[in-house]
């Protein structure tokens, strides 16, 4: 086997191919399938974000249930309506069948309800309504799709639930998981706990095990309602056949009395939605959206995409928006030190060019891999987006450090990033991304040697490299910028994400101005900018230079 067969991921995360397809990272994994945000790569550079949705090894080798996955998949192919989730592909590789789907920008119904309780507060009658009439839309054309010969095919979701409704930053509402619901159902009596959590928006002829048709869906339509309307499950309960016995009894508690306030109009159309008989439902999701649809005309001014958009926009914020929309391409990942197979990594040589999906090099990939005075330029980058020169792990009993050793190979003077943590068990670690931008003096600075920067400043050296020289400064401030994120961790917004800071180095060797972009948390980044301005680095003759500072962190629970 080949040095480039056994090669260590270099940068966050290694890119894999994947069929004819680039899986970027993992985006969720449940009982069922891992689901990845990917890349779909053609010529002259085309590049489009998409969704790859793979089945577990295991189950990929189930007959039965293979051969419904892919009858069931082919079909919500055909599924075209823009409120359904577009699937484009259906296929098979390295053990697993996958299905490719759109990318969607935006959060599902059920992070949007969790997030709105945790606030204590609900999300707007004229969002929530908008919503589960835009996904009853999709469902009604779902329930009445016919094959070739005009014959219906009584396609039934069967896995109606907020997490499998999702609204985009742009007002779109998809439902999801068309072609995997009945799989699903069909692969439970043998896989033990996939239906777990589902019962309680199931209709009670589901989880009897009878016949269901596109009522069930309703039903399951009008337990999302009353929650978005809610905030509570009108099914939970303690455990699993509690909530089982619940469903099958319909036993729930109106929706006025979990929240008062709410119009009569509205409560009438969630009880109906819910009715133990299917005969005494809404009969299809076109009345029940209709019904949803008039009391939003009589009861608000407006409640279209537009309005749909500026909430989720406000009430997520334009910094986790912009996360989710902004998705580097191929040649900017590789950029920024991450394993990219067709690119080259500054971070090291071993990155394998010719390691592509489909074993066929990127389309035109020699336009975007970097010249060799380019790649001159990016190294200098590499290093001083190094600056941190390590991890910074802050463990429960205070702030450990993790060393890094930056080796010198031969050939084109790219670096090898070893990571040595010191403890097994970090609560928070943020690193720094070996990919920043950097622009001495108007020109890009020289990499150093790890030893020039690993050795102390006594003196002056006469070939001191500016990235060298600012990378110890930055160092020599580890405890200081850990304790920022020790001591404000509560504000991180999330589990995982990038602090960026920009700033500003003086000829004299004072960093002048900092700039961090993580409004959300004020505290982590009033402190970090605070710590590097009271940077001053000596010996720096570099001229004015401007620096990226990209720190990554990482909740472990």
């Amino acid at each position: 086997m080949s040095d480039t067969d056994t090669r260590d991921p270099i940068g966050p995360m290694a890119v894999r191919p994947f069929g004819k397809y680039f899986l970027v990272r993992k985006l969720a994994e449940g009982g069922m399938a891992e689901i990845f945000l990917a890349k779909q790569v053609g010529v002259e550079g085309f590049e489009k974000n998409v969704v790859i949705k793979r089945m577990l090894q295991n189950l990929s080798s189930v007959p039965d249930f293979v051969a419904m996955f892919l009858d069931e998949a082919r079909l919500a192919a055909r599924l075209s309506h823009p409120n359904i989730v577009t699937i484009s592909d259906l296929g098979h590789a390295d053990g697993c069948y996958y299905i490719c789907m759109e990318y969607l920008a935006g959060e599902d119904l059920s992070t949007m309800l969790r997030t709105s309780a945790r606030r204590r507060e609900y999300v707007p009658l004229s969002v929530s309504l908008r919503v589960l009439a835009e996904a009853a839309r999709g469902l009604d054309f779902a329930h009445n799709f016919t094959d070739a010969q005009g014959k219906p095919l009584n396609v039934v979701h069967r896995d109606i639930s907020p997490s499998n409704i999702f609204v985009t930053y742009t007002g779109q509402v998809k439902v999801l998981d068309f072609g995997i619901a009945k799989a699903e159902s069909r692969v439970t009596n043998t896989t033990a706990g996939v239906v777990k959590g589902k019962y309680m928006y199931m209709a009670p002829e589901q989880a009897r095990s009878g016949a269901v048709d596109r009522r069930a869906d309703v039903f399951s339509l009008g337990v999302s309602l009353y929650e978005a309307v809610t905030n509570v499950r009108p099914f939970a309960r303690d455990n699993d056949l509690a909530i089982l016995n619940a469903v099958l009894q319909c036993d729930y508690r109106p929706p006025r009395e979990m929240r008062p306030d709410l119009p009569i109009e509205l409560e009438q159309v969630v009880q109906k939605a819910l009715m133990l008989d299917p005969a005494m439902r809404y009969q299809s999701g076109a009345q029940l959206a209709a019904d949803l649809e008039r009391f939003l005309a009589a009861t608000t001014s407006g409640s279209g995409g537009t309005q749909l958009s500026q909430f989720m926009h406000a009430f997520f914020g334009e910094e986790r928006v912009a996360s989710k929309t902004r998705i580097d391409s191929l040649a900017d990942l590789s950029g920024k030190g991450w394993d990219v197979p067709g690119y080259v990594n500054p971070n090291s040589p071993k990155t394998d060019p010719s390691h592509t999906p489909g074993g066929q090099r990127p389309a035109d990939r020699t336009k975007t891999t970097r010249t060799g005075v380019e790649r001159k330029g990016r190294m200098g980058a590499a290093a001083i987006g190094a600056l941190m020169g390590g991890l910074m792990m802050l463990g429960a009993g205070g702030v450990v450090l993790a060393l890094v050793r930056y080796n010198q190979q031969a050939g084109d003077g790219a670096r090898t990033v070893v990571i040595t943590p010191t403890v097994q068990s970090p609560v928070v670690a943020a690193a720094v991304d070996a990919g920043a931008a950097v622009d001495a003096g108007g020109a890009p600075a020289a990499v150093a040697p790890a030893a020039a920067a690993a050795a102390p400043v006594t003196k002056c050296p006469p070939n001191a490299k500016p990235t060298a020289l600012v990378m110890k400064a930055v160092r020599d401030r580890y405890s200081e910028l850990t304790q920022c994120f020790e001591r404000y961790k509560s504000q991180l917004p999330e589990d995982e994400g990038r602090l960026q800071v920009t700033f500003r180095i003086a000829p004299n060797g004072r960093i002048t101005e900092a700039k961090a972009d993580l409004p959300s948390a004020p505290k982590v980044t009033a402190c970090v900018e605070d710590r590097l301005k009271s940077v001053k680095v000596a010996c720096y003759n570099g001229g004015d230079a401007t620096a990226n500072l990209p720190l990554q962190w990482s909740v472990k629970r």
